[in-house]
């Protein structure tokens, strides 16, 4: 549910395309929505967007993604409104057609917000905004949602996926796409599974285009018995209190919510340095740190943390305590201020 200051802020939110499985959970939570159900390079939205502008007497835009970000700008020209750009991570791949018209949009911005400092880069050098715009504030997560659940809840979910009570359960969380890098855990586990005889599993619970090649690839390796897809898992704190060590092998990122959560959940931590992971992880800190695309190095920090149960659960308990900094209402506190600073 939205944690916005209800007397002050009235938010709704306006996706540019037809309905989807997220919005739907958004208004299954009670969150006022509109749907424009617009093409990808309809210009008409602009209008749509400045009719619901004008319609609604909306006073900022806070924009996420490069339509909202395009369209959005254009319809706040035409209405006189405010405008945030949001940006979530550093695209390697930013399409071509986005660079004008973030050449032309870029100074009309008002504020704009960066996840990390890789990402603030990434808005300054790339997507031409003012640096004097752009401030990094980190994503939140809502902290006091993830505690670890009963031993009897783990004992009951972990038969659920058919893991016995003394198998070590490594696992990750994310859409199952290029970026979260999920190749190279799949190779690091058929690395680690040949060393020795290791009475460990992995448990990948997302859901994503790369779902069966993954499948696949674990077939290949011989390794498909050590591994579970779960598809989408809706309770991540139960699954994070089954697993021992949480792996973030992503090639490039902001700062995925997910990897809070992990940290207030008291995990054990295995990360590549990518953008804001490697902000927020500092290697033999609060986690092990590893360099991308590197099976051998995560295969190797794995093991170190299922070998080293001291130094698991040093590093797990500095991420518990580190994690204090990110919780959610931090910021939407710091939202609600510039919210106000933008509305004057």
């Amino acid at each position: 549910m939205p944690r916005f200051n209800e007397e002050k802020y009235d938010v709704s939110l306006i996706g540019l395309r037809e309905p989807d499985q997220a919005y739907e959970n958004l208004k299954s939570q009670g969150i006022r929505l509109s749907s424009l159900n617009r093409g990808r390079f309809d210009f008409g939205t602009v209008n749509a967007i400045a009719s619901l502008v004008r319609k609604e007497k909306v006073d900022i835009l806070h924009l996420h993604g490069y339509g909202a970000s395009n369209f959005g700008q254009m319809a706040a020209r035409l209405t006189g409104v405010k405008t945030i750009i949001h940006e979530h991570f550093v695209d390697p791949k930013l399409p071509v057609y986005q660079k004008p018209f973030d050449f032309v949009l870029a100074p009309f911005v008002d504020h704009a917000f960066a996840v990390s400092a890789s990402v603030r880069e990434f808005m300054v050098k790339k997507r031409f905004i003012p640096r004097s715009k752009v401030e990094v504030l980190y994503n939140g997560a809502p902290l006091n949602e993830f505690k670890p659940f009963s031993a009897s809840e783990i004992i009951r979910e972990r038969k659920q996926w058919n893991i016995p009570d003394d198998t070590q359960l490594i696992g990750t969380v994310g859409r199952l796409d290029t970026q979260k890098g999920l190749r190279y855990l799949i190779e690091a586990a058929s690395l680690l599974l040949g060393q020795k005889d290791r009475n460990v599993r992995f448990i990948i619970a997302g859901d994503g285009p790369l779902m069966e090649s993954l499948r696949q690839q674990s077939r290949e390796l011989g390794v498909e018995d050590a591994f579970i897809f779960t598809g989408h898992y809706s309770n991540i704190p139960l699954l994070q209190s089954m697993i021992d060590i949480q792996a973030f092998p992503s090639l490039w990122e902001g700062t995925p919510l997910t990897l809070f959560e992990a940290m207030s959940m008291n995990l054990p931590i295995i990360s590549t340095d990518v953008d804001g992971l490697g902000e927020v992880l500092t290697s033999g800190q609060n986690a092990l740190v590893v360099p991308p695309k590197d099976p051998t190095a995560l295969a190797s920090g794995i093991a170190k943390l299922l070998d080293d149960p001291e130094l698991a659960q040093r590093l797990s308990e500095n991420a518990l305590n580190d994690s204090k900094k990110f919780d959610i209402q931090n910021s939407v506190t710091r939202m609600e201020e510039i919210y106000d600073s933008l509305a004057r």
